[in-house]
């Protein structure tokens, strides 16, 4: 056909593309009941301090350690993350410790071995086991775990656009990576806002630009996407009654009230190709009453909830937390 647009893609793309992903069926049974599935596009939406980024951290972890290290179970997947820090909020000491605290607490509940059971000190090594690992030992099971993710940053919104693209060399060459996470899609919208005027089509031109290449990523890679965006738009306190909100939003930027009680409003305004992309909206929020724990004392920590609702099938899922030092812990 005239005028059509001839595709070439290397040997290297093929095979990315076509080769078999990881499942991750067991990532994380309290949150997914069958998944992620490849493909899949989540939205983490709530205000600042909410638990989003936190989230983000506990499901990296999950990600990257493998289900088993010197003979216990660590329910991980050993598969690649591609974490694309917007916000700037990545930490790697937090994530760090939060691995660190997920190998201890496995050790906890690990008997001693018997002196035929395998240990790894990292990808290449192994050494008979008849005591638990040293901590020189954990470290470097952590450092091989953290070699399965890849975090850019960025500082705006054309060079978020030219990063995603750029990321497609590093996708072809690593087969195994299954996620990719953007801590916050939403971080230039204000940028972007005021640097184009009334116009909304300009104003949403880099919206639509950066999740189109999201969308060619996702489809062509068979990744699950996880993406932050913030609050940043909300209801006045004083027009409950209305559909005011706290800036003036053109007509794409309306206003979409939860109907669900029990959780935060949600309002949309990012462009419609986003809305359209998105098949799980995770809304998370923080309680007023606080969680008071029984071991190792009575620490008073956060209540957090998120609620996980399916925008394909409209099913359900709410689940509360807190956040301790070694990570996000439920409360049942």
């Amino acid at each position: 056909m005239a005028g059509a647009k001839l595709e070439v893609e290397s040997g290297a793309q093929l095979l990315a593309r076509l080769s078999n992903k990881p499942k991750l069926k067991n990532l994380d049974t309290l949150l997914f009941q069958d998944g992620p599935q490849p493909k899949d596009v989540i939205e983490f939406y709530g205000e600042e301090g909410s638990g989003k980024t936190e989230m983000l951290l506990h499901l990296v972890a999950k990600c990257i350690l493998p289900s088993t290290w010197c003979g216990m179970n660590l329910n991980g997947q050993a598969v690649g993350v591609l974490f694309v820090d917007t916000d700037y909020h990545f930490s790697v000491i937090r994530l760090a410790s939060i691995l660190e605290h997920c190998v201890n607490s496995a050790v906890s509940l690990q008997p001693k071995l018997p002196k035929n059971d395998c240990c790894f000190r990292d990808l290449n090594e192994v050494k008979t086991l008849d005591s638990p690992p040293k901590e020189d030992e954990i470290d470097t099971f952590i450092k091989a775990c953290l070699k399965r993710l890849f975090v850019v940053k960025c500082n705006s919104s054309h060079q978020l656009i030219v990063t995603l693209h750029s990321l497609e060399s590093l996708l072809d060459s690593k087969p195994d990576i299954c996620v990719l996470m953007i801590d916050s899609l939403s971080a230039f919208y204000w940028i972007d806002r005021s640097n184009s005027g009334d116009n909304v089509t300009t104003q949403e031109a880099n919206q639509r630009r950066t999740v189109d290449v999201l969308s060619r990523l996702v489809m062509t890679y068979n990744l699950v996407l996880f993406a932050t965006k913030p609050a940043i738009i909300q209801r006045r306190a004083n027009d409950e009654g209305s559909s005011s909100t706290t800036s003036t939003e053109s007509p794409s930027h309306f206003a979409c009230k939860n109907k669900e009680k029990d959780s935060p409003e949600h309002y949309e305004y990012l462009c419609k190709s986003w809305q359209k992309f998105v098949t799980q909206r995770w809304t998370f929020s923080r309680s007023h009453k606080p969680f008071v724990t029984t071991m190792p004392s009575n620490a008073i920590l956060n209540r957090y909830k998120v609620t996980i609702v399916d925008l394909k099938t409209s099913t359900k899922l709410t689940r509360q937390f807190c956040i301790t030092d070694g990570g996000i812990e439920y409360i049942m």
